[in-house]
């Protein structure tokens, strides 16, 4: 996601002065997922590795593949997309990897619990506009609008919220509420198939301050609604006092559960992404300051670019999950690497970023 930004000075310039009478054709592909707790592999596994946050903890995951045309000014294009968070906390997580590895705290004991996921995914069509406005230091100021209608939806979100207690050896208790929203969720009885419609509206604007300095805004999905119907919830109760392990470690208990299955109509809003970036080009080499915000979260980075010949290297830092990029741009090719460890199975942020256009 950061490296979308990451990708300098000679990026902007390039994706500044499109072919002004013949067609443009292109194709993006954006992969970006982190995680504070546990590498990215290891969420739905076992937590080998095991080193969270102080306070808030976040995993994040913001994915698309796009192509179409451009002419004229005027998009024209296809996406899929896929936006998902988690945000929880210290506390909670500790909790889940103490029952992940059958550990038992030291009574007494009483651990507060809080976490929301949202994921979401859908293809659409995608349709913009490009104003140029005024030149300045030889290049022209333009703001970039677009629009785009979904469908294919799927929707998840799910909250949790209750404590865990220990107020004494092996004794263990909880009360925790739990929500399940899920499209593709099935029960008996279940009416009408769920449907959604959903749009969202997203701006850009580069804005050439000097000969050397560029500023550039990016807000997508600044509007939206996702508007669903027959859309299936699961909320429920639970209540226990345990006194007790099984062999294997486990908690014996014997829960109050109570809860409700039904077909509700909702809206949601898809997660807003914005981003502000600060370049300075001096002849082959550049260099800028980008901060990106996502899900709650500030993303800053600082990137550097270099041009040799017909290629232009490029390199960035972001602080947030604490990864480095790199990346090679050639004609109408670019491609952009971040990682923040060299080991696949080992990394809790990676985006990969791929763009290439052919214009005739």
């Amino acid at each position: 996601m950061s490296g979308a930004l990451a990708c300098g000075a000679a990026c902007a310039q390039t994706e500044a002065t499109p072919a002004a009478d013949g067609w443009t054709v292109y194709s993006d592909i954006s992969v970006w997922q982190a995680s504070d707790a546990v590498p990215i592999d290891q969420i739905d596994g076992a937590w080998t590795d095991y080193s969270p946050r102080a306070g808030r903890n976040t995993a994040l995951m913001r994915n698309r593949a796009a192509a179409g045309v451009e002419k004229g000014g005027w998009c024209l294009g296809l996406e899929l997309r896929q936006d998902a968070y988690l945000k929880t906390d210290r506390a909670s997580l500790d909790a889940l990897y103490l029952y992940q590895q059958r550990g038992k705290p030291t009574p007494p004991a009483s651990i507060a619990l809080q976490a929301r996921y949202f994921s979401w995914r859908a293809q659409g069509l995608r349709i913009g506009h490009r104003f140029e406005g005024p030149r300045i230091g030889g290049r022209t100021a333009s703001i970039d609008i677009s629009a785009a209608v979904y469908g294919k939806q799927r929707l998840r979100e799910r909250s949790v919220r209750g404590t865990l207690s220990w107020p004494q050896a092996d004794t263990y208790g909880f009360s925790v509420s739990h929500a399940d929203t899920d499209s593709r969720m099935t029960y008996p009885f279940m009416g009408q198939d769920p449907s959604a419609s959903g749009a969202g509206l997203s701006l850009a604007a580069t804005l050439p301050l000097a000969a050397a300095w560029t500023l550039r805004v990016q807000a997508d999905d600044v509007a939206s609604r996702l508007r669903w119907k027959n859309l299936p919830v699961n909320t429920e109760t639970l209540n226990s006092n345990v006194s007790s392990y099984d062999a294997n470690g486990h908690v014996n208990y014997q829960p109050l559960l109570s809860g409700r299955k039904r077909q509700v109509a909702h809206d949601f809003r898809i997660p807003r992404y914005t981003a502000v970036a600060l370049d300075y080009r001096d002849q082959d080499w550049g260099a800028g300051v980008h901060v990106a915000r996502y899900a709650g979260e500030t993303i800053p980075t600082l990137s550097f670019s270099r041009r040799v010949g017909w290629l232009t290297l490029h390199g960035n830092l972001e602080t947030r999950f604490d990864s480095a990029g790199i990346g090679v741009e050639a004609g109408h090719f670019r491609l952009m690497l971040q990682s923040d460890a060299r080991r696949l199975d080992e990394t809790k942020a990676r985006s990969l970023q791929l763009h290439y256009h052919l214009v005739f």
